[in-house]
């Protein structure tokens, strides 16, 4: 019986669809966002304004739900195999590359696309950010004097100290790879339910919310906490 089970597990169901998208918004409330600028006020005092930012996601991976013990020594047990969806590739990861832009509006979805995966339960979702190829999406759009070419973030802006001053300009600029891992809400593909939307949000006003902006690693930094500010976001594609 348990092999009949997993004979009913390993048969291929077409049709199932993952439509994912990205947008940006600020985390906290209170924040200003005026046309291409983003501004907000750190913890410190120092008040930050993004006059252009652009961030280049490369991947986005589904990662199915771990199974119980029992029952991947059944699956090991048995002579079935399961079949995917599609046999070139993988139905799991999109990896059409994508650069994003600040000039889009906050809760404006950039659709990324579309992966086909078998059915089943995903509760993780594993986003790449790296340095944009020749045919990244929007690499074109990019605002004259930004090459992300090669690049992975471009942040500009000025930042004021706590207490007032002059703005001081800043550019952080850096190549460098970060993944992050985000918690999917309850994503089952099935015959009953095969296709689904799920969009990630980038919080803007904790990218800089601790980086030293002096330091030798700060466009590094920046790119990490950009990574950890991924969450999943109420808006579809």
């Amino acid at each position: 019986m348990a092999l009949l089970a997993l004979s009913a597990c390993g048969e291929r169901v077409d049709g199932m669809t993952v439509t994912l998208g990205l947008e940006h918004r600020a985390a906290a409330q209170g924040v200003q966002a005026a046309g291409g600028e983003r501004s907000f006020t750190r913890a410190d005092g120092q008040v930050l304004t993004l006059t252009r930012g652009y961030v280049a996601l490369g991947s986005v991976e589904l990662k199915p739900c771990e199974e119980a013990l029992g029952w991947r020594l059944l699956k090991a047990l048995s002579p079935i195999g399961t079949a995917h969806a599609h046999s070139v590739g993988s139905p799991l990861k999109l990896g059409t590359p994508h650069v994003s832009g600040l000039e889009r509006p906050d809760g404006s979805v950039l659709t990324l696309g579309t992966v086909r995966p078998p059915p089943g339960r995903y509760c993780r979702a594993r986003l790449t950010f790296e340095p944009a190829d020749t045919d990244a999406e929007g690499l074109s759009d990019v605002a004259s004097g930004v090459d992300m070419l090669e690049r992975t973030l471009w942040l500009e802006g000025t930042r004021v100290p706590a207490g007032g001053g002059e703005p001081q300009p800043f550019r952080l600029v850096t190549s460098n790879i970060a993944t992050v891992d985000v918690v999917l809400d309850g994503l089952t593909l099935s015959e009953d339910e095969p296709s689904a939307e799920r969009t990630f949000v980038l919080a803007w006003d904790t990218w800089l919310a601790t980086v030293d902006l002096e330091s030798p690693g700060a466009a590094a930094s920046a790119l990490d906490t950009v990574a950890r500010s991924v969450a999943m976001s109420s808006a579809t594609p």
